[in-house]
Protein backbone atom coordinates (compact mmCIF):
# COMPACT_ATOMS: atom_id res chain seq x y z
CA UNK A 1 0.00 0.00 0.00
CA UNK A 2 1.64 2.90 -0.82
CA UNK A 3 1.16 6.68 -0.21
CA UNK A 4 -1.44 8.82 -1.11
CA UNK A 5 -2.91 12.11 -1.36
CA UNK A 6 -5.17 13.45 1.65
CA UNK A 7 -5.53 17.05 2.45
CA UNK A 8 -4.20 18.78 5.96
CA UNK A 9 -6.20 21.01 8.50
CA UNK A 10 -9.49 22.93 7.39
CA UNK A 11 -11.50 21.92 4.35
CA UNK A 12 -12.96 24.84 3.26
CA UNK A 13 -12.66 28.19 1.43
CA UNK A 14 -15.16 30.43 1.98
CA UNK A 15 -17.68 32.33 -0.31
CA UNK A 16 -19.96 35.85 0.88
CA UNK A 17 -22.18 34.13 2.32
CA UNK A 18 -19.76 32.32 5.32
CA UNK A 19 -21.16 28.50 2.62
CA UNK A 20 -18.23 26.85 2.45
CA UNK A 21 -16.98 25.60 -0.82
CA UNK A 22 -15.34 22.25 -0.68
CA UNK A 23 -12.18 22.86 -3.66
CA UNK A 24 -12.49 19.04 -4.67
CA UNK A 25 -9.50 18.02 -7.24
CA UNK A 26 -11.96 16.62 -9.85
CA UNK A 27 -15.82 18.62 -10.26
CA UNK A 28 -16.49 15.11 -12.23
CA UNK A 29 -15.70 13.25 -8.99
CA UNK A 30 -17.03 15.53 -5.76
CA UNK A 31 -15.65 13.18 -3.16
CA UNK A 32 -12.44 14.49 -0.70
CA UNK A 33 -11.00 12.66 1.56
CA UNK A 34 -8.92 15.22 4.42
CA UNK A 35 -6.92 15.10 7.41
CA UNK A 36 -8.23 17.21 9.92
CA UNK A 37 -5.90 18.08 12.83
CA UNK A 38 -7.26 21.08 15.15
CA UNK A 39 -4.46 21.23 17.35
CA UNK A 40 -2.26 22.48 14.40
CA UNK A 41 -5.00 25.22 13.05
CA UNK A 42 -4.95 28.60 13.52
CA UNK A 43 -7.39 28.73 17.14
CA UNK A 44 -7.04 25.06 17.51
CA UNK A 45 -10.41 24.61 15.62
CA UNK A 46 -11.97 24.18 12.66
CA UNK A 47 -13.88 27.01 12.40
CA UNK A 48 -17.99 27.48 12.44
CA UNK A 49 -19.14 26.70 8.71
CA UNK A 50 -21.96 24.88 6.53
CA UNK A 51 -21.34 23.32 3.24
CA UNK A 52 -23.24 21.11 0.83
CA UNK A 53 -21.85 18.32 0.90
CA UNK A 54 -22.20 15.40 3.30
CA UNK A 55 -19.77 14.66 5.98
CA UNK A 56 -18.68 11.43 7.21
CA UNK A 57 -15.40 11.99 9.72
CA UNK A 58 -13.61 9.31 11.00
CA UNK A 59 -11.66 9.67 14.71
CA UNK A 60 -7.99 8.02 14.24
CA UNK A 61 -7.03 9.32 17.20
CA UNK A 62 -7.69 11.03 20.55
CA UNK A 63 -11.24 12.49 21.43
CA UNK A 64 -12.85 15.17 18.59
CA UNK A 65 -15.59 17.31 20.01
CA UNK A 66 -18.42 18.35 17.73
CA UNK A 67 -19.85 21.52 18.05
CA UNK A 68 -23.53 20.59 15.72
CA UNK A 69 -26.03 23.59 16.04
CA UNK A 70 -26.88 23.99 19.58
CA UNK A 71 -25.35 20.24 20.40
CA UNK A 72 -21.97 19.01 21.45
CA UNK A 73 -21.05 15.67 20.62
CA UNK A 74 -17.80 13.77 21.75
CA UNK A 75 -16.16 11.09 19.42
CA UNK A 76 -13.94 9.09 20.76
CA UNK A 77 -11.50 7.38 18.83
CA UNK A 78 -12.44 4.96 16.61
CA UNK A 79 -15.77 6.09 16.12
CA UNK A 80 -16.61 7.98 13.98
CA UNK A 81 -19.90 10.95 13.06
CA UNK A 82 -22.06 11.75 9.93
CA UNK A 83 -22.91 15.27 9.31
CA UNK A 84 -25.77 16.26 7.00
CA UNK A 85 -25.95 18.72 4.37
CA UNK A 86 -26.00 22.80 5.28
CA UNK A 87 -25.62 21.79 8.94
CA UNK A 88 -23.42 24.38 10.81
CA UNK A 89 -21.01 22.78 12.97
CA UNK A 90 -17.33 22.92 14.33
CA UNK A 91 -15.13 20.84 15.38
CA UNK A 92 -11.87 20.79 18.18
CA UNK A 93 -9.87 18.25 20.29
CA UNK A 94 -10.98 17.54 23.60
CA UNK A 95 -9.85 20.08 26.23
CA UNK A 96 -6.08 19.27 26.91
CA UNK A 97 -5.82 16.78 23.87
CA UNK A 98 -4.81 16.49 20.12
CA UNK A 99 -7.09 14.30 18.01
CA UNK A 100 -6.70 13.41 14.49
CA UNK A 101 -10.05 12.79 11.83
CA UNK A 102 -10.22 11.90 8.56
CA UNK A 103 -12.83 13.24 7.27
CA UNK A 104 -14.76 12.31 4.08
CA UNK A 105 -16.67 14.78 2.11
CA UNK A 106 -19.10 14.07 -0.73
CA UNK A 107 -22.03 15.87 -2.80
CA UNK A 108 -25.27 14.14 -3.30
CA UNK A 109 -25.27 14.43 -6.60
CA UNK A 110 -22.36 11.98 -6.81
CA UNK A 111 -25.31 9.21 -5.79
CA UNK A 112 -27.75 10.57 -7.85
CA UNK A 113 -27.36 12.82 -10.63
CA UNK A 114 -31.01 13.30 -12.11
CA UNK A 115 -32.62 15.68 -9.34
CA UNK A 116 -35.95 14.97 -10.59
CA UNK A 117 -36.15 10.89 -10.70
CA UNK A 118 -38.17 8.96 -8.39
CA UNK A 119 -35.35 6.99 -7.24
CA UNK A 120 -33.73 10.24 -5.67
CA UNK A 121 -36.88 11.95 -4.62
CA UNK A 122 -37.89 8.61 -3.09
CA UNK A 123 -33.94 7.74 -1.55
CA UNK A 124 -31.62 10.62 -1.42
CA UNK A 125 -34.30 13.42 -0.30
CA UNK A 126 -35.99 12.32 2.33
CA UNK A 127 -32.74 11.93 4.50
CA UNK A 128 -31.14 15.16 3.48
CA UNK A 129 -34.53 16.91 4.29
CA UNK A 130 -34.85 14.99 7.83
CA UNK A 131 -35.10 17.33 10.71
CA UNK A 132 -34.22 14.90 13.18
CA UNK A 133 -30.91 13.39 10.94
CA UNK A 134 -28.38 16.52 11.08
CA UNK A 135 -25.97 14.11 12.47
CA UNK A 136 -25.09 10.68 13.88
CA UNK A 137 -22.72 9.03 15.88
CA UNK A 138 -21.65 5.58 14.49
CA UNK A 139 -20.03 3.47 17.68
CA UNK A 140 -18.62 -0.07 17.59
CA UNK A 141 -21.26 -0.96 20.67
CA UNK A 142 -23.82 -2.04 18.56
CA UNK A 143 -24.00 -4.26 15.45
CA UNK A 144 -25.85 -1.51 13.07
CA UNK A 145 -23.16 1.24 13.75
CA UNK A 146 -20.65 -1.40 12.91
CA UNK A 147 -21.75 -2.14 9.61
CA UNK A 148 -21.31 1.91 8.93
CA UNK A 149 -18.22 1.97 10.31
CA UNK A 150 -16.76 -0.93 8.02
CA UNK A 151 -18.37 1.13 4.73
CA UNK A 152 -16.10 4.55 6.05
CA UNK A 153 -13.17 2.14 6.49
CA UNK A 154 -13.44 0.88 3.19
CA UNK A 155 -14.32 4.11 1.75
CA UNK A 156 -11.22 6.16 3.20
CA UNK A 157 -8.93 2.71 1.95
CA UNK A 158 -10.34 3.21 -1.45
CA UNK A 159 -9.91 7.10 -1.31
CA UNK A 160 -6.37 6.16 0.06
CA UNK A 161 -5.15 3.52 -2.03
CA UNK A 162 -6.33 5.40 -5.49
CA UNK A 163 -6.09 2.02 -7.20
CA UNK A 164 -7.43 1.28 -10.73
CA UNK A 165 -11.56 2.17 -10.64
CA UNK A 166 -11.29 3.69 -6.66
CA UNK A 167 -13.71 6.31 -8.34
CA UNK A 168 -16.09 3.33 -8.88
CA UNK A 169 -15.68 1.55 -5.89
CA UNK A 170 -16.09 4.79 -3.77
CA UNK A 171 -19.65 4.72 -5.44
CA UNK A 172 -20.75 1.47 -4.68
CA UNK A 173 -19.39 2.01 -1.28
CA UNK A 174 -21.53 5.30 -0.80
CA UNK A 175 -24.83 3.92 -2.27
CA UNK A 176 -24.47 0.68 -0.28
CA UNK A 177 -23.95 3.10 2.90
CA UNK A 178 -27.28 5.60 1.79
CA UNK A 179 -28.68 2.07 1.40
CA UNK A 180 -28.20 1.56 5.04
CA UNK A 181 -29.15 4.62 6.33
CA UNK A 182 -32.64 5.08 4.07
CA UNK A 183 -33.52 1.57 5.25
CA UNK A 184 -33.06 2.39 8.95
CA UNK A 185 -34.58 5.93 8.85
CA UNK A 186 -37.19 6.31 6.11
CA UNK A 187 -38.11 2.46 5.52
CA UNK A 188 -41.62 3.16 3.80
CA UNK A 189 -40.91 6.85 2.37
CA UNK A 190 -43.45 7.75 -0.07
CA UNK A 191 -43.11 8.03 -3.78
CA UNK A 192 -44.13 11.84 -4.24
CA UNK A 193 -42.25 15.15 -4.41
CA UNK A 194 -41.38 17.28 -2.05
CA UNK A 195 -40.23 20.58 -1.49
CA UNK A 196 -36.95 21.70 0.22
CA UNK A 197 -37.06 21.53 3.58
CA UNK A 198 -35.51 24.20 6.11
CA UNK A 199 -33.53 21.76 8.61
CA UNK A 200 -32.05 24.75 10.41
CA UNK A 201 -33.54 25.50 14.00
CA UNK A 202 -34.61 29.45 14.45
CA UNK A 203 -30.96 29.68 16.49
CA UNK A 204 -29.08 28.50 13.35
CA UNK A 205 -30.79 30.46 10.97
CA UNK A 206 -30.22 33.89 13.07
CA UNK A 207 -26.74 32.89 13.20
CA UNK A 208 -26.01 32.44 10.16
CA UNK A 209 -27.34 35.68 8.89
CA UNK A 210 -25.34 37.27 11.93
CA UNK A 211 -21.81 34.89 11.00
CA UNK A 212 -22.33 36.82 7.27
CA UNK A 213 -23.07 40.12 8.54
CA UNK A 214 -19.61 39.60 10.76
CA UNK A 215 -17.63 38.72 7.71
CA UNK A 216 -18.58 41.60 5.80
CA UNK A 217 -18.54 43.94 8.09
CA UNK A 218 -15.81 42.94 10.77
CA UNK A 219 -12.98 45.99 9.76
CA UNK A 220 -16.35 48.66 10.53
CA UNK A 221 -16.94 49.35 14.04
CA UNK A 222 -19.79 46.99 14.86
CA UNK A 223 -21.63 46.80 17.86
CA UNK A 224 -23.52 44.77 19.43
CA UNK A 225 -26.78 46.31 18.41
CA UNK A 226 -25.42 46.16 14.48
CA UNK A 227 -25.39 42.34 14.82
CA UNK A 228 -28.47 42.47 16.82
CA UNK A 229 -30.19 44.63 13.95
CA UNK A 230 -28.95 42.59 11.63
CA UNK A 231 -31.08 39.50 12.43
CA UNK A 232 -33.76 41.35 13.48
CA UNK A 233 -33.68 40.73 17.26
CA UNK A 234 -32.86 42.72 20.73
CA UNK A 235 -29.57 42.82 21.48
CA UNK A 236 -30.23 40.35 24.98
CA UNK A 237 -32.16 38.17 22.55
CA UNK A 238 -28.76 38.12 20.10
CA UNK A 239 -26.58 37.00 22.60
CA UNK A 240 -28.42 34.41 24.33
CA UNK A 241 -28.69 33.31 20.64
CA UNK A 242 -24.63 32.71 20.17
CA UNK A 243 -24.86 31.56 23.44
CA UNK A 244 -27.10 28.88 22.91
CA UNK A 245 -25.99 28.16 19.36
CA UNK A 246 -21.91 28.79 19.57
CA UNK A 247 -21.26 28.76 23.29
CA UNK A 248 -20.00 32.70 22.91
CA UNK A 249 -20.79 35.97 22.83
CA UNK A 250 -21.23 37.79 19.61
CA UNK A 251 -18.56 40.45 20.67
CA UNK A 252 -16.11 37.30 21.22
CA UNK A 253 -17.14 36.00 17.81
CA UNK A 254 -15.97 38.97 16.87
CA UNK A 255 -13.01 39.32 18.21
CA UNK A 256 -12.04 35.45 17.17
CA UNK A 257 -12.97 36.63 13.59
CA UNK A 258 -10.79 39.95 13.39
CA UNK A 259 -7.99 38.26 15.08
CA UNK A 260 -8.01 35.38 12.50
CA UNK A 261 -8.13 37.75 9.68
CA UNK A 262 -5.05 39.49 10.85
CA UNK A 263 -3.25 36.07 10.56
CA UNK A 264 -4.37 35.64 7.39
CA UNK A 265 -2.70 39.17 6.27
CA UNK A 266 0.14 37.90 8.08
CA UNK A 267 0.82 34.77 6.48
CA UNK A 268 -0.27 35.78 2.92
CA UNK A 269 2.24 38.94 3.32
CA UNK A 270 -0.30 41.63 2.50
CA UNK A 271 1.52 44.44 0.91
CA UNK A 272 -0.76 46.64 2.30
CA UNK A 273 0.17 46.82 5.76
CA UNK A 274 3.58 48.03 6.37
CA UNK A 275 3.07 48.34 10.36
CA UNK A 276 1.27 46.39 13.25
CA UNK A 277 -0.58 49.48 13.75
CA UNK A 278 -2.19 49.02 9.82
CA UNK A 279 -3.08 45.49 10.60
CA UNK A 280 -4.61 46.42 13.82
CA UNK A 281 -6.72 49.07 11.80
CA UNK A 282 -7.94 46.95 8.73
CA UNK A 283 -9.25 44.31 10.39
CA UNK A 284 -11.34 46.83 12.87
CA UNK A 285 -9.12 47.41 15.80
CA UNK A 286 -8.92 51.37 16.97
CA UNK A 287 -5.99 50.25 19.94
CA UNK A 288 -3.16 49.15 18.68
CA UNK A 289 -2.24 47.73 22.59
CA UNK A 290 -5.19 46.14 22.49
CA UNK A 291 -4.75 44.39 19.47
CA UNK A 292 -1.60 42.83 20.61
CA UNK A 293 -2.48 41.46 23.82
CA UNK A 294 -5.57 40.00 22.08
CA UNK A 295 -3.95 38.45 19.22
CA UNK A 296 -0.98 37.12 22.29
CA UNK A 297 -3.84 35.98 23.36
CA UNK A 298 -4.93 33.67 20.80
CA UNK A 299 -1.64 32.73 19.24
CA UNK A 300 0.54 32.91 22.33
CA UNK A 301 2.87 35.22 20.62
CA UNK A 302 2.84 38.41 19.00
CA UNK A 303 1.79 39.17 15.63
CA UNK A 304 5.93 40.17 15.17
CA UNK A 305 6.79 36.59 16.31
CA UNK A 306 3.93 34.73 14.44
CA UNK A 307 4.91 36.36 11.08
CA UNK A 308 8.75 35.12 11.70
CA UNK A 309 7.66 31.66 13.09
CA UNK A 310 5.15 30.58 10.88
CA UNK A 311 4.93 29.11 7.46
CA UNK A 312 4.01 31.41 5.01
CA UNK A 313 1.14 28.91 4.27
CA UNK A 314 -2.50 29.28 5.51
CA UNK A 315 -3.53 27.06 7.82
CA UNK A 316 -6.95 26.97 6.73
CA UNK A 317 -6.61 25.73 2.96
CA UNK A 318 -6.40 22.89 1.40
CA UNK A 319 -3.21 21.36 1.00
CA UNK A 320 -1.52 18.14 -0.06
CA UNK A 321 -0.40 15.68 2.46
CA UNK A 322 1.27 12.32 2.14
CA UNK A 323 -0.59 9.57 4.16
CA UNK A 324 0.09 5.78 4.26
CA UNK A 325 -2.38 3.36 4.50
CA UNK A 326 -0.26 2.08 7.29
CA UNK A 327 -0.98 4.86 9.13
CA UNK A 328 -4.90 4.54 8.55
Amino acid sequence: MGNSDVKENSLYSRDQSLHEIVEHNNPQYPVGVYLVEPSKMYLQHVRWHWHEEIELDFVKEGTAVFRVGEEIIRVEEGQAIFINQNVLHYIESEAGTDCVVLSTLFHPRFLFNDTESAIETMYLTPLLNDIQLRHLVFKRSDMWSRSILAYISDLLEANLSKEYGYELQTKSILCQFWFVMIKKFKPHQPIVVQEKTNVLSPDESRIKDALIYIQNHYADSVTLEDIADSIHVSKSECCRCFKRAMNVTPFEYLMRYRILQAADKLLKQDKSVTSIADLAFSVGFNNTSYFNKLFKEYFGCTPLQFRKTSKTEHRDTLSPFGLSLSHF
